[in-house]
């Protein structure tokens, strides 16, 4: 599986050439996680409170290219949230297969760094800080056939789900 990053609309490019995915940012990886208390008091488990969850923010890790520079100026200097797209893909007999897409939206780059070796191209970690994100992933069969994508997302800012 690939995974591939749309910056703004494509305003950052990257190197990518896979057909569907031209000028995108190829990553080498990304994660993300929420949290929330529940309450686990002894003889009062069916009335358990929870908090609203709390949401890291997206960490992506990627190789020096054609989109650095643009990258790094955002994390300098971007104060206006843009909208980012991380899709992981798959490869079928003849064609890129959307398996997994998680849309951010109101995305400030809060974090980079870059670690370089002797023997090895530099490589980037960014932190994307957003107000809203949406997954969907799409299941397959046993015919490995794609089914309508789930969708399911949070806003930060209202503070519900999507």
């Amino acid at each position: 599986m690939a995974i591939y990053m749309n910056y703004n609309q494509l305003n950052v490019k990257g190197n990518v050439t896979a057909e569907g995915y031209k000028d995108w940012i190829r990553l080498d990886s990304f994660s993300f996680g929420n949290s929330r208390h529940l309450t686990m008091e002894a003889g009062h488990m069916s009335n358990r409170e929870a908090t609203r969850p709390v949401l890291s923010a997206v960490t992506i890790s990627k190789l020096m290219d054609t989109a650095s520079s643009g990258l790094f100026k955002e994390s300098l200097t971007g104060d206006s949230g843009v909208k980012v797209v991380i899709d992981v893909v798959r490869t079928s007999a003849d064609k890129i297969e959307k398996y997994v897409s998680y849309e951010l939206e109101d995305v400030i780059i809060s974090d980079y760094k870059v670690t370089a070796g002797g023997e090895s191209a530099p490589s980037e970690a960014l932190s994307l800080s957003y107000s809203k994100l949406t997954m969907s992933y799409t299941a397959a069969d046993r015919a490995n056939k794609g089914a309508s994508p789930e969708r399911v997302g949070y806003d930060l800012e209202a503070g519900k789900k999507l």
